[in-house]
């Protein structure tokens, strides 16, 4: 074997280190540098290390990659502990596709079913009775007609429900109802100095409706003695009994000023003759100072949208027929 470096010419430190750069790349590669020209001097030595570093960097490089390409196909693509599978990739099925757009054409075109206003009282021309079909504007084809009563049970104090114009507001009002003499029901405790519970009530037909909801606007004007809480019950068999909301006693605010309340009364949905009884307790005077008064109630009903029944029902159907195989499968399994 040829050495690269002239045996014959003086020993020098750059020499001796190209002597050994040589030896050291021959050990790591197959290969070595006895087909290179012999190094007649440093310059050649260099050379011959800078292609050596070269090539064993790129043999390197190939094999690292199939080392990775290997270990990725057969170990990092299974769980721990299981059989090396290859992975395979499902494309996207067709008939997901077609589900997905179902889903969304079924969100986008089908009917919803918002809101629907079956009663309302605006008090206007001192009436206790509510403002018929088609309502304001003839946008409110639903609306009943109902009229408030004094409860039976727990009767407001004679004098203690009364309509008085020149003291509503807009709040809560029906678009575009318009008052004309800006009337509100006028509400008076008793002269007992007792805090009893007064109520009036009225009916309304629910059927064809799961959810409902009673709101009205609230003003509380006095010395203190008014109304200091209110609550709103139900009845779905004709006035034996009766079922407090969710909310329960809501604490009136004194402040002068007029504020909505809203009642969940979805338990009377679908009945024909629900009863409705609006309740005032905490009065301990009839004083000529206190005031409470209510406007513009409704009653709000609903059903459940259509569009999300019927993309529910899509979105499961898809779900089980692009799991079928594997159900299938697990039929198999289990029998054997």
């Amino acid at each position: 074997m040829t050495p690269l470096v002239d045996s014959s010419s003086p020993a020098t430190p750059e020499l001796s280190e190209g002597r050994a750069v040589c030896g050291a790349l021959r050990n790591i590669r197959e290969g070595d540098c006895s087909r290179l020209p012999p190094a007649k001097n440093l310059k050649n030595v260099l050379l011959c290390r800078r292609s050596l570093l070269q090539q064993s960097a790129i043999a390197n490089f190939g094999r690292n990659m199939r080392s990775f390409k290997k270990i990725l196909s057969l170990d990092l693509a299974t769980p721990l502990g299981s059989r090396k599978r290859p992975v395979r990739f499902r494309k996207f099925h067709w008939l997901l596709g077609a589900v997905a757009g179902a889903f969304l054409l079924a969100g986008a075109l089908a009917p919803r079913a918002d809101a629907d206003v079956l009663v309302y009282f605006n008090f206007e021309g001192n009436t206790f009775t509510s403002v018929p079909a088609p309502g304001p504007g003839g946008l409110y084809p639903l609306l009943q007609n109902q009229t408030i009563l004094n409860s039976p049970t727990d009767p407001f104090p004679p004098g203690g429900l009364l309509v008085t114009p020149a003291v509503g507001t807009i709040l809560n009002e029906l678009v575009p109802d318009v008052p004309t003499t800006n009337t509100a029901l006028e509400l008076r405790g008793n002269t007992q100095g007792t805090a009893n519970m007064n109520c009036f009530r009225f009916g309304v037909n629910t059927t064809g409706f799961a959810q409902a909801s009673l709101s009205f606007a609230l003003q509380s004007l006095g010395n203190g003695t008014q109304f200091t809480q209110t609550e709103v019950r139900y009845s779905t068999n004709g006035g034996a009994s009766f079922t407090v909301t969710p909310e329960g006693l809501v604490t009136i605010p004194h402040d002068s000023t007029y504020h909505v309340y809203t009642f969940n009364i979805s338990g009377a949905g679908n009945t024909a003759n629900a009863l409705i009884e609006v309740c005032f307790t905490g009065s301990t005077s009839n004083n000529a100072a206190n005031h409470t008064y209510l406007d513009n109630l409704q009653i709000n009903a609903a059903v459940p949208e259509p569009a999300t029944v019927g993309g529910g029902a899509l979105g499961v159907v898809g779900l089980c027929w692009h799991q079928r195989r594997r159900l299938i499968r697990s039929l198999r399994l289990r029998r054997t």
